[in-house]
């Protein structure tokens, strides 16, 4: 089954695999994306909709984008005291 993700989701998601994958070799990367989603469902970073075409999709709520948002400022701030 294909899983329909927002792009901002699909790049956390994909970076979150990629962590794992290290720690849990012999687990498929589709099991690891639905261990993933799982657990930021419940966490409240992802969250399942209904597309306009009917079929479920993912996208990240927003308080993961306003974490993500809050973490990329700092990083710039850090950057900018850097320089």
């Amino acid at each position: 089954m294909k899983l329909r993700l927002s792009k901002t989701l699909k790049f956390w998601v994909n970076v979150a695999c990629e962590q794992r994958k290290t720690r849990t070799p012999t687990k498929s990367k589709q099991a690891l994306i639905a261990q993933v989603l799982r657990e930021w469902e419940e966490a409240g970073e992802a969250m399942r909709y209904l597309r306009a075409d009917g079929k479920i999709g993912w996208k990240a709520t927003r308080e993961m984008l306003d974490r993500l948002a809050d973490a990329e400022r700092d990083a710039r701030d850090e950057l900018d005291e850097w320089l």
